[in-house]
C-alpha cells in the first residue's frame, strides 16, 4: 500500500468518528430590529396618549338638571345699569361700571370677542365685554385654591358640553371683593368661594338673556 493510499484510509476513518456538526439556527425572520420597533412604538403610543390626557380622571359627572340647579322663579345675581356697548379702537381703554364689566365700550373685531373656553391668562376687559355683548357668559377668579380651580374648570368643561358652549372661565388680578365673579351683559354674581349651586343657576338664568345686545351672535 502506498502512501498515498494510507492518507485516504486515514481521512476516511477518521471522517467515520467525527460527532456531528450541531445544526445552525436561521436567523429570526426581520433580524433583532423587529422587537425593538415594536417596543418604540408602542413607547410612542402610550406618550402621545398620556399628552392628549387619555389616563386623566375623568370629568365628574355633573347632573345639570338636579333640582339644586333649578333657577325657575328666582333672581339670580345683581342687575347693573348699561354702560353702553359702543366698539373703540383696539389697544383703547373702555369704560366700565363695574369689575370685572358687565358692560361697556370695547374693542371689536378682530381684537374681539375672544374665543370661548378655559383660559391660563386674564384677558382685557375689552375683550371679554365683547363676549358678553354676544349673550355670553365670564366667569372670573382670583386666589383660588388648586383644588377649587379644578372644581370651576370641571364645572365649566360640564356646561359648555351641554349645550352652555359661550363661556369663558379665566383668571381675573382686578378682583378685590370675591375669588368668583360670574358676568353676563348687565348682570353678575360675586362669591367669597367656590360654589357650584349659584354659578350653575347664574349661567342658566342669564346665557343668551335678553338683555345681550347680540345674544345669538358667536
Amino acid at each position: 500500500m502506498t502512501r498515498r493510499e494510507r492518507r485516504e484510509l486515514e481521512r476516511e476513518r477518521q471522517e467515520r468518528h467525527r460527532p456531528p456538526a450541531p445544526p445552525r439556527r436561521g436567523k429570526p425572520r426581520g433580524g433583532p430590529w423587529v422587537p425593538l420597533g415594536v417596543v418604540a412604538a408602542l413607547v410612542l403610543l402610550v406618550l402621545g396618549a398620556r399628552a392628549l390626557g387619555v389616563f386623566e380622571p375623568g370629568v365628574p359627572p355633573i347632573d345639570l338638571n338636579d333640582p339644586k340647579y333649578d333657577a325657575a322663579n328666582e333672581v339670580i345675581g345683581q342687575q347693573f345699569e348699561d354702560a353702553g356697548n359702543q366698539h373703540v379702537p383696539a389697544g383703547q381703554r373702555g369704560s366700565f361700571n363695574t369689575t370685572p364689566p358687565t358692560s361697556g365700550t370695547h374693542w371689536g373685531s378682530p381684537a374681539a370677542p375672544a374665543t370661548w373656553g378655559i383660559k391660563d391668562t386674564e384677558l382685557p376687559d375689552e375683550v371679554t365685554t365683547h363676549n358678553l355683548e354676544h349673550g355670553g357668559i365670564v366667569i372670573s377668579y382670583k386666589a383660588l385654591d388648586a383644588e377649587d380651580t379644578r372644581k370651576l374648570s370641571d364645572l365649566v368643561r360640564v356646561l359648555r358640553q351641554n349645550g352652555y358652549d359661550k363661556i369663558i372661565l379665566e383668571p381675573y388680578s382686578k378682583m378685590s371683593d370675591a375669588r368668583i365673579a360670574v358676568s353676563a351683559w348687565r348682570w353678575q354674581i360675586k362669591l367669597p368661594n367656590y360654589d357650584d349651586v349659584p354659578i350653575v343657576k347664574f349661567v342658566k338664568a342669564h346665557y343668551q338673556g335678553p338683555d345681550a345686545p347680540e345674544a345669538n351672535v358667536r
